[in-house]
């Protein structure tokens, strides 16, 4: 018969794509999987069409809420965690793993309460409040970067690296000529890259011969941008220039790109170690603790990318900084280089084997 996992993932695609990527190698090994995630639009498009039955669970978070709102999320909570041991009664997993967002609490609460062997993975430098309670619960800790395991019980961690999807591993790059330049929104959109990003295109197709630009910009964005652009490109410009909310076949995306424009969240970081991709990287400021610039620090520091903070970017100083790269292929080649070293390759066979292995010493 075979092992059923129960994973949790919500919020953003920092969460959600990691916990795709162990998914999808759990069915590769015939596992039976079922996954639980919130409500809001994001994880339900990023999970549409998924190979695996997914739960949809209302919660909310209770930091920096107003007394009114805490309440809410406090029987929000209380719901969240009976919906949850409905789920594990009727699904009855043998391992719970989670990998973030607020609806991680009650389904490990609910583990909990059941008896079943529970993991959480870390994606960032700098962990949230959620995970930091989390870990305190589940009986294992897997963490992408060296250094966040001061933030856990030292016994529970285990260094995983952060799993990457399949699809972004495969790509399907058709005849290229010239750069690609990949500038990427987020799944959630970044306005300030939308914005800055619409102030110096026009220019970067000038002065870039056969460039061609693709632009994610987010669900809620894409509008915007797309007729910013239509307005300000002419007709021979226009066309080296693609306009998305959201890019499904990432593989093919990075494949193509020579430079990525983007946040600094730690699974676009893990795939841009995947794909060997340098990049320019503006953290955003307001991420929990700062964790985005953390993590930009540490790639910046060895060489593999651009540490640009939004407070000092200007579309003078972006405009040159990704002239000066496009423009030179010694230095994009030495950023890849450095970004494959940061890739942990067996990542989701570390954390399958140490979760399975709590099975045989239950």
């Amino acid at each position: 018969m075979a092992l059923k996992w129960l994973i949790v993932a919500g919020g953003t695609g920092g969460h959600l794509f990691p916990a795709i990527a162990i998914a999808e190698e759990l069915i590769k090994r015939g596992r039976e999987v079922e996954f639980v995630s919130g409500t809001r639009d994001v994880e339900k498009m990023i999970l549409k069409d998924a190979p695996f039955k997914v739960h949809h669970i209302d919660v909310e978070g209770f930091l920096g809420r107003g007394i009114h709102r805490q309440i809410r999320a406090f029987f929000k909570l209380n719901r969240a965690v009976l919906k949850s041991l409905a789920i594990v009664k009727k699904f009855n997993p043998d391992v719970i793993f989670a990998t973030g967002g607020y609806v991680s609490v009650p389904v490990v609460i609910a583990g909990k309460l059941k008896g079943k062997p529970t993991g959480l993975h870390e994606q960032n430098s700098i962990p949230g409040v959620a995970n930091r309670l989390l870990s305190k619960l589940v009986d294992k800790v897997f963490i992408s970067i060296k250094g966040s395991e001061a933030y856990f019980p030292e016994k529970k961690v285990v260094i995983s690296g952060n799993p990457v999807r399949e699809s972004v591993l495969k790509s399907e790059i058709g005849k290229k000529t010239g750069k690609q330049l990949l500038i990427l929104g987020g799944s959630l959109g970044a306005r300030f890259i939308n914005d800055v990003s619409l102030k110096i295109v026009p220019e970067l197709l000038k002065t870039v011969k056969d460039l061609k630009v693709v632009h994610q910009t987010g669900t809620a964005d894409f509008e915007r941008v797309k007729k910013e652009y239509e307005r300000a490109l002419d007709e021979r410009e226009a066309h080296r220039v693609e306009v998305y909310p959201f890019i499904r076949d990432m593989g093919s995306a990075y494949g193509a790109s020579d430079l990525i424009l983007a946040r600094a969240g730690a699974t676009t970081l893990a795939e841009l170690f995947a794909t060997g991709k340098p990049a320019v990287l503006i953290p955003f400021p307001y991420a929990t603790h700062n964790h985005q610039e953390k993590n930009a620090e540490l790639v910046a520091k060895k060489g593999g990318a651009i540490l640009m903070r939004e407070s000092e970017v200007t579309a003078e100083k972006l405009l040159k900084t990704l002239y000066n790269l496009l423009t030179s292929d010694k230095k994009l080649k030495e950023m890849a280089e450095v970004m494959k070293s940061f890739y942990i390759p067996e990542s989701k066979e570390v954390i399958i084997n140490e979760m399975e292995g709590l099975l045989s010493h239950a």
